[in-house]
């Protein structure tokens, strides 16, 4: 792989901007080469005239990268020191064994909880995290400019390139790594001394960051491809068993409705491996936007894997009930009980199967995302809550499930009755926006300025209220009218749906998205940062707006019996979560040009406050780091590992 590949596949994302800019010295190199004088039309003194300027030129440009450099390294350098220093003094805090003295000292009024345990590990995880990143910089910076250094002197014939390195690369801030060295080795050294009991192996396996791009493992690719393959071969059979043997008179609406919620889970599973895949591609660091563990995150392939996992679940329940007879099972019933169990299992259950830590991730989130006014609230939470938003049919199937089994089954012989919908079902489906509503205002009480957006984006999910409410006042004085459109809570219903839909489709451009900002030029109706093709957006603009008007083509079309209601719910399921999908790529990229815009490359560490004479310690400690300012000779540095020449 060429240098130019490798520097763009290492670096860190959201520093981009703060790299040397290596593909543009090289298409300069390149340009000049091109425009250069013929020598068979132009004189010599031409010739030397133009590398001279040429070079001149070079060397500016080179000059301002290496400043941008060596001011970025300077700034994450003493931004590191302190925080080295406040761990430090954190961790002497936490263990009263070694500082009793100095609780005794510190029993006054500027007395400060100190961090757990728990606490120090999160924090001294992520800052080791963020002194490799940081570490990366340094070497691919120096070996970008020593490479292009390198291409100048064999483009141009000259030895002018490895000069100016030796001159001002070679001893630059940014290219002494002992600092650096020193404070991985002693947070390294502090860890298993304090955090891990003395275990070094038990320290590096916490604090260890997985290689830059490393692929995904063999053996994940190996039980993606065969679940995928599997779960098609099944969804075939399924098919044509489906259209061979369907179920009886009687049982067909059960059978849809008692399906319906975990193939839209699947669905859903699929679109989120499509989507983490589309992020890696991209660059945007899904990883760091949802807070997750970069050492334990979730590949394409695990997703895939879990998706075709229920998939083949779904496929195998639901040939069990199309085939009961021939299994000998006189209860058809019992398999959409079984699958619903399985798929309940196979999420709470803390096996090592299907990426247990993923699923207690989720676990959690969602119990997050339930409790939402009691907990301060993410990225993370409210992007949950907008997938849940999106799924409200399917948590809607579920509950009809749920009451399924518990007042019908073993009772009715004819159970399609037995799906009529109740007074739960709008509340389930108004369930989802009361979560991101209360979200919003927890938003809102924990902005320090109170920001008016937070209540803005609660009236968005607010009008989901007086949707669900006017459809049920809609369909339960429906009988007392000869026209739909005699009834008042008909134009009630579409009113509010009118409201509803232009205020969530203008608040996902322009707010979700990040668009409109631009209204000429070339990034008409976009903005000036783009991460994905642009005629990605215009599709993406174009498409939310067309799936939300769905709910237009649904009255119709229920209006003239043209579809059953079932049905119309199923195609509106899909592509919501279609729409969602599409969603979740511009959302995520918004919030990581947000992270690029503030050099945000990590996990944000919370420190507990200091009192007045853990500052005047602290400050100290920073004086004594700060004393150290021998260098390495040249000759002693450590040189650079071979992957990135």
């Amino acid at each position: 792989m060429k240098f130019g590949k490798t520097f763009e596949s290492h670096l860190t994302i959201e520093w981009r901007q703060q790299y040397m800019q290596y593909t543009e010295l090289k298409d300069m190199i390149s340009e000049a080469m091109d425009r250069a004088p013929n020598p068979e039309v132009s004189t010599p003194y031409e010739i030397r005239s133009y590398y001279r300027a040429f070079e001149e030129q070079f060397f500016r440009a080179c000059h301002n990268e290496l400043t941008r450099v060596n001011n970025f390294f300077l700034e994450k350098l003493a931004e590191a020191r302190r925080k080295n220093a406040t761990l430090k003094l954190q961790l002497m805090t936490t263990n009263r064994s070694s500082i009793i003295s100095l609780h005794k000292q510190h029993s006054d009024s500027y007395n400060r909880k100190p961090m757990t345990q728990r606490q120090l590990r999160y924090a001294y995880s992520e800052f080791y995290l963020s002194l490799v990143l940081l570490q990366n910089f340094q070497t691919l910076n120096a070996t970008g400019f020593r490479k292009i250094c390198k291409k100048f002197d064999k483009n141009l014939k000259s030895d002018h390139g490895i000069i100016w390195y030796q001159r001002n690369v070679a001893w630059a801030p940014f290219t002494n790594r002992v600092p650096l060295e020193r404070m991985i080795t002693e947070v390294e050294d502090m860890y298993t001394q304090y955090l891990a009991g003395g275990d070094r192996t038990l320290a590096m396996n916490k604090l260890r960051v997985p290689p830059l791009g490393e692929p995904t493992a063999p053996d994940l690719v190996f039980r993606a491809g065969l679940a995928l393959g599997m779960f098609i071969m099944f969804a075939v059979v399924t098919m044509v068993s489906y259209m061979k043997c369907k179920p009886g008179q009687g049982k067909i609406e059960a059978f849809m409705r008692l399906y319906r919620g975990p193939f839209t889970w699947v669905i859903f599973n699929f679109y989120m491996a499509a989507n983490v895949a589309g992020w890696q591609r991209a660059g945007v660091n899904h990883v760091l936007i949802f807070e997750i563990d970069p050492r334990h995150h979730l590949q394409p392939a695990t997703f895939l894997e879990i998706a075709c996992t229920f998939g083949i679940l779904w496929a195998l329940s639901i040939l069990g009930f199309l085939l009961h007879n021939i299994m000998y099972v006189d209860d058809p019933f019992v398999f959409p009980l079984a699958l619903t169990l399985i798929m309940i299992a196979m999420l709470f259950l803390p096996l090592p199967i299907l990426n247990w830590p993923a699923r207690w991730w989720t676990i959690r989130l969602v119990g997050r995302v339930i409790a939402a006014p009691f907990y301060y609230v993410g990225f993370a939470d409210f992007w949950m809550g907008d997938q849940m938003n999106s799924l409200v049919i399917c948590m809607a199937d579920y509950y009809y499930i749920m009451r399924f089994y518990v007042t019908c089954w073993l009772r009715y012989y004819d159970v399609d009755f037995c799906f009529a919908e109740d007074i739960f079902v709008p509340i389930c489906r108004c369930l989802p926006a009361w979560f991101r509503f209360a979200q919003c205002l927890r938003r809102f009480r924990d902005s320090g300025s109170k920001s008016v957006v937070y209540l803005l984006n609660a009236g968005k999910y607010s009008t989901t209220f007086f949707v669900a409410g006017f459809a049920t006042l809609r369909i339960q004085t429906e009988h007392k009218y000869k026209n739909t459109f005699q009834n008042p809570f008909t134009w009630a219903y579409l009113g509010s749906y009118v409201v509803s839909t232009v205020y969530c489709y203008l608040w996902d451009v322009l707010k979700d998205f990040g668009l409109f900002q631009i209204w000429k030029g070339e990034h008409l109706f976009l903005r000036d940062k783009l991460v994905y093709p642009q005629f990605f957006y215009y599709f993406a603009i174009i498409e939310d707006a067309i799936l939300r008007l769905f709910w237009v083509a649904e009255f119709i079309i229920l209006h003239n019996n043209v579809m059953t209601p079932y049905n119309c719910k199923t195609i509106g399921s899909i592509l919501e979560i279609t729409r969602r999908f599409i969603w979740n790529y511009l959302r995520l990229e918004n919030e990581h040009l947000n992270n690029c815009g503030h050099f945000r490359a990590t996990r944000d560490i919370y420190l507990a406050t200091l009192n007045p004479q853990q500052e005047r310690l602290l400050e100290n400690m920073m004086d004594e780091s700060d004393s150290v300012t021998n260098r390495k000779p040249h000759d002693e540095r450590t040189k650079l590992a071979k992957e990135y020449f």
